[in-house]
């Protein structure tokens, strides 16, 4: 993580003298295919095309994979590995174990979790493992995976996954996507990952760059918003930084850095700026450098500007907001490294109230 902290201070320097870089991203957020095994009502690419139906780059070799990273390795030790559904590649556990030789710290792996059971090898080499789950309700959750029997699959994964955390070494977090109609279901999923002593991180549905109609100002998702809050303050395992959960609360508008993490295609082509435009910089392979790839993509675009859209996506606004407000990181690290450990201290710790909002 020395590349991780190196990068974050060059960050938070440039942003306070008012010029932003668009080298030495904070991570890297590898898309390995853009196949998907379901077909979430909710979910797609951030332009509208849902995943199963979106056009298939050509994906990489495992051995062209570990190029990448190796190139990637001189500028970030970071890795977030997703798709698509990644676990769709039986190469998974390959490629993230070369991450973890080339030393990255974390590897991060984002999935389903519908093919978790024949992909457990996975598990020794990751860090942090985020499984998609929108509901305890196995029929409403076969309606939004749009595949028959598949949550009590999810659900069983989880399980498996759970009983394998700490041999493994490894933090399970669950992620529940919440739409207008969907937030008693958040409600009772984050339950469920405090009753197992899982980390939970919120969603917020988004109809390509902007929440979906009816979450902004609904009470129900500001009162869940601010009991994940409250939960983070008292060191609870709530994914993002309490900064984040405040602009999720109303989603206010920020000042984006999109280029603070590197978004590399299936097909080894850097994204500049973002993954909401999908225009590309040029190819890792072909150029065989970070810095020259993403030089190039400010020559076709010109360097990042000030973009309107406001996207309320966690990888966008958690990160530009931590590298504009230092503070922000302060307290999350002090949130992370002294309350939490200290709350898991007393067994007597009372238990959180019940998500009936």
């Amino acid at each position: 993580m020395l590349l991780l902290a190196r990068n974050y201070l060059y960050h938070a320097w440039r942003n306070l003298r008012g010029k932003p870089s668009v080298r030495w991203p904070l991570g890297a957020y590898l898309y390995l295919t853009y196949r998907c095994n379901l077909a979430c009502a909710y979910c797609n690419d951030g332009l509208g095309q849902k995943y199963p139906h979106k056009r298939i780059d050509r994906e990489l070799s495992t051995e062209e994979w570990i190029r990448v990273l190796t190139i990637l390795r001189r500028v970030t030790d970071y890795a977030i590995f997703t798709g698509g559904e990644p676990t769709l590649r039986p190469d998974l556990a390959g490629i993230t174990a070369q991450a973890r030789a080339l030393g990255y710290r974390p590897v991060c792996v984002l999935t389903n979790g519908l093919l978790l059971d024949q992909r457990l090898e996975v598990l020794k080499s990751v860090d942090v493992l985020a499984v998609s789950l929108d509901t305890l309700d196995s029929q409403q959750g076969d309606r939004i995976l749009g595949v028959a029997g598949a949550h009590q699959r999810v659900l069983r994964n989880i399980d498996l996954a759970a009983g394998l955390q700490r041999p493994q070494r490894f933090a399970l977090c669950l992620i529940a996507c919440i739409t207008p109609d969907t937030i008693d279901n958040a409600c009772a999923v984050l339950d469920f990952a405090l009753e197992r002593g899982l980390g939970f991180a919120p969603a917020p549905a988004s109809g390509g760059v902007a929440p979906v109609p009816g979450l902004a100002g609904h009470p129900r998702y500001e009162a869940l918003i601010r009991r994940l809050i409250g939960l983070k303050r008292s060191g609870f395992n709530i994914l993002g930084t309490p900064a984040y959960l405040e602009a999720i609360l109303h989603f206010t508008p920020y000042r984006c850095l999109p280029t603070l993490l590197a978004r590399v295609k299936p097909n080894g082509e850097l994204l500049y700026p973002c993954s909401k435009y999908y225009t590309t910089a040029g190819n890792l392979l072909e150029v065989g450098d970070y810095d020259r790839t993403v030089s190039e993509g400010v020559r076709r675009y010109g360097p990042i500007g000030s973009c309107s859209r406001h996207c309320q996506e966690g990888c966008y606004l958690d990160y530009s907001l931590l590298v504009q407000k230092p503070r922000y990181l302060l307290e999350e690290l002090w949130l992370r490294g002294i309350r939490a450990p200290v709350r898991k201290m007393f067994s007597r710790c009372p238990r959180p109230r019940s998500s009936r909002i």
